[in-house]
């Protein structure tokens, strides 16, 4: 028998993810035990109801253990999942509203700009209260896959402090494209075969073909240039960006208009490329939070207070049986990376890894997101020694406030925050020098109590 430690569990919609996956795969289910853990006992409650839910409807008994010690859940943990929160709603709109008074207008802010700087501060600071944990508790050898935002920050600081734990991030994010473009050629994922390469969040398709080996990309070509069609009109920043730099990028058009300096330095812009009447994301409470992923300013604010409003009663009618749980595969990749490791079966998959020569025209210490075969081996990255050129540069201007914001966290070093917020591709097309330093310490100093005591 061996663990896997869910650090976070009360976040429900990924652990639902995780404990269907779980659940489903026999060999694993069997084998293993599933510890859950979380700082609060009332959703950890909840994650645990909902397990035992899960397992009476699809008829199968599992190992599981739940606790709020950290050290408990991690003890001989041969696989460790994060999928924690750090801070309240309250911390992200702060993160939001200063940037916005000096025109730096996020969506999300959760991976790049000063959103995505200081909520890797914040999530950092107890991501490494993890990494000791483990580093001292942990299985000889132990994997941990990160699903925690900003994944690239966090995985070129966790790797740096980690020494025996094997740090990996996970993402959607490709799966996700994958399927858009598959539909938007009239295609089921199934249907299409893709090579994708790059960082978290700005990693380009460099194929998309059929199971016959047919390029797709002229058919995605023909729907980028309807312009009054719906898949454009949903994802008018990744068109654009196909357009004009050749390759379909992941994520969504907003998150994307976020990592660039091209479609959100000016109202007009924002208004031309970044707002849709089409809705474009259903929770997973079904609940439609409209156009999110367009890419509208303080959108992700938005939803958090809507989800926060909608969310208690969805998990009621979970837990008293009026709605019905979804119990088919999810498109997470963690379980099926363990069940594949432990069964020696080859699997593959987009992973969050360190630069070590796999795109040579990105930086060693980056963290990049490549292809990987997964297998009784571990997890292997493959190289891409053809990464064209304009997807590494624009990748470039993202790891260089990753790289900065990752050593800023490690070293409590407030200078390299600056630093990091000043190359920002967003944050410079709008923001002059000491306008950046202006609102950086305003963002210190307006979360003093969330970050780590050695920056102040």
């Amino acid at each position: 028998m061996f663990k896997i430690a869910i650090i976070g569990a009360g976040s429900i919609g990924f652990s639902l993810n995780f404990f269907k996956d779980y659940l489903l795969d026999g060999d694993l289910r069997e084998r293993s035990e599933i510890a859950l853990m979380d700082i609060s006992e009332e959703r950890l409650n909840h994650a645990v109801t909902l397990l035992k839910i899960l397992m009476r409807e699809l008829k199968v008994n599992a190992n599981i253990s739940a606790t709020l010690n950290l050290e408990e859940a991690l003890t001989d943990a041969r696989y460790i999942v994060t999928v924690i929160r750090a801070g309240s709603v309250r911390m992200q709109d702060l993160e939001y509203e200063i940037p916005c008074e000096y025109g730096v207008k996020q969506v999300v802010g959760d991976s790049l700009g000063p959103g995505g700087i200081f909520r890797g501060l914040r999530v950092l600071k107890e991501l490494f209260k993890v990494a000791e944990c483990a580093e001292r508790a942990a299985a000889p050898g132990a994997i941990w896959l990160n699903y925690v935002n900003p994944m690239s920050i966090n995985t070129i600081a966790l790797n740096r402090f980690c020494k025996k734990v094997r740090v990996y991030g996970l993402c959607h994010g490709v799966q996700a494209t994958a399927r858009g473009m598959a539909s938007y050629v009239g295609k089921s994922v199934d249907e299409i075969v893709y090579r994708c390469v790059g960082i978290n969040h700005q990693a380009f398709f460099l194929k998309f073909t059929d199971l016959e080996g047919n390029d797709l990309f002229p058919e995605l070509r023909r729907v980028m240039n309807d312009k009054s069609g719906i898949p454009y009109r949903k994802e008018k920043v990744r068109f654009e960006l196909m357009r004009h730099f050749g390759y379909f990028p992941t994520e969504s058009s907003g998150h994307a208009s976020e990592y660039i300096p091209y479609f959100r330095k000016r109202e007009s812009l924002i208004e031309e490329y970044c707002h849709s009447e089409i809705p474009v994301w259903v929770g997973e409470d079904g609940v439609d939070y409209g156009p999110m992923t367009a890419g509208e300013s303080g959108a992700a604010i938005r939803i958090n207070v809507q989800r926060l409003a909608n969310w208690p009663p969805y998990l009621q009618a979970l837990l008293d049986g009026t709605k019905k749980l979804n119990t088919a595969p999810s498109q997470e990749y963690a379980m099926r990376i363990i069940s594949a490791i432990e069964n020696n079966r080859n699997f593959n998959a987009n992973v969050n890894v360190m630069n070590q020569g796999l795109i040579p025209t990105l930086p060693p210490g980056a963290s990049v997101e490549v292809p990987c075969l997964v297998n009784g081996s571990g997890i292997q990255p493959t190289n891409c020694p053809d990464y064209p050129e304009q997807c590494a540069a624009l990748n470039r201007n993202m790891i260089n406030v990753q790289l900065l914001t990752a050593e800023g966290a490690l070293e409590c070093d407030r200078e390299k925050i600056h630093y990091a917020v000043a190359v920002d591709p967003l944050t410079a097309a709008v923001c002059s020098l000491q306008e950046i330093r202006e609102m950086t310490d305003r963002l210190f100093e307006a979360l003093k109590e969330e970050l780590d005591p050695g920056f102040f």
